[in-house]
């Protein structure tokens, strides 16, 4: 296995942990199984959809997952959680990012390498590396979008 396909894959394993770490919690919070599974797929379809959160570790992560998870169980206390897709669904979507994306996520968001560096490790220039950097933003923006709510919060996009 190379490098970026480890890194992949340990990232894909961080993002199924925070699910059920998520799916755990709002469990207990929402006492109905398909609700917290709502809210969990919405938290981390949140957090998919803006990839560079996972540079980061301890707080502004867990910050990050407090303020998507917080806002949609207020929604489902509510009444008005949205329906979303499954975790299925998105796991199977992660599971098929095409390996040009692959490199630009790993490189840019977790590892959290500036266009220049990105440049350099994909043998290109800055101006194709931004714009591949771009590219994969959006791509992972349209991925994760089965499982958000139709109309985010204006704070939620910042």
């Amino acid at each position: 296995m190379d490098v970026v396909a480890g890194e992949y894959a340990g990232w894909v394993e961080r993002v199924r942990a925070t699910f059920e770490a998520v799916r755990y919690t709002c469990s207990h919070r929402l006492a109905d199984p398909d609700l917290a599974e709502q809210v969990s797929v919405q938290v981390i379809a949140g957090l998919v959809s803006r990839p560079t959160v996972f540079r980061y570790f301890g707080l502004p992560y867990s910050g990050r997952i407090a303020r998507l998870a917080e806002t949609r169980i207020a929604e489902a206390d509510a009444g008005r959680l949205a329906t979303v897709c499954r975790w299925a669904e998105l796991r199977q979507r992660l599971d098929s990012v095409p390996e040009e994306h692959r490199e630009v996520l790993v490189a840019a968001c977790i590892r959290g390498e500036d266009i220049p560096a990105l440049a350099a490790g994909l043998s290109c220039t800055e101006q194709q590396a931004q714009a591949r950097r771009e590219s994969t933003l959006a791509f992972m923006h349209e991925l994760a979008s089965p499982g958000l709510p139709p109309a985010p919060d204006p704070d939620e996009r910042g």
